[in-house]
């Protein structure tokens, strides 16, 4: 199956998620990025903000976390530039207000830029992903110009609702591996 089937199939798998399903699925994804980050006591973390009428993992509740648990860490996340494809990095704090641009994302407000290279790990979103470190986003290629921009030991993790599959066959030249993917049901680190 080509990319783009992949993404339409799992995007509408996700989409048919019953809201109970999908809040069982977050509370365990929540879990294990804690347990994930209490392994690798990262001191930035780059994360996602989802949309949740699209049913992405919901990151708030792992922010909330790293806020009240571990207030040494910096949580960073993305404005996008509606006119290319390029992201703009900004640090998130409890009073950090977010408005919705037209995509539906909320993005925050009246945060300062923050420079990519203090960045010890990126949240990355997945529509689906493998096994052995490639995944499928929304196909505008927003997170492969970011990674691509990220100094060498930042750790590319993965993160989606669903299960992994098995194989890299929809891996394109130009995607970024991931070093670990975490879904609820397992955490896969990358050799």
């Amino acid at each position: 199956m080509d990319k783009n089937t992949l993404r339409k199939v799992y995007l509408e798998k996700r989409r048919f998620l019953s809201q109970s399903e999908y809040e069982r699925r977050n509370h365990l994804l929540y879990h294990r990025l804690i347990e994930f980050q209490q392994i690798h006591q990262f001191h930035c973390i780059h994360t996602f903000i989802p949309i949740k009428e699209n049913k992405e993992p919901d990151t708030f509740p792992f922010i909330q976390y790293l806020w009240s648990n571990e207030s040494n860490v910096e949580v960073i996340t993305a404005i996008s530039d509606l006119n290319s494809p390029i992201l703009n990095h900004v640090q998130i704090t409890e009073g950090t207000t977010f408005l919705e641009n037209k995509w539906g994302i909320p993005e925050p407000q009246n945060s300062a830029p923050y420079p990519i290279n203090k960045i010890d790990c990126v949240l990355v979103p997945m529509v689906v992903g493998s096994k052995t470190g490639h995944r499928i986003g929304y196909g505008k290629g927003y997170y492969d110009r970011f990674l691509q921009s990220c100094k060498d030991t930042t750790q590319f993790v993965g993160v989606t609702l669903g299960p992994l599959l098995e194989g890299d066959a929809f891996a394109g030249e130009f995607d970024i591996p991931m070093h670990s993917m975490i879904t609820p049901f397992e955490v896969v680190e990358i050799k």
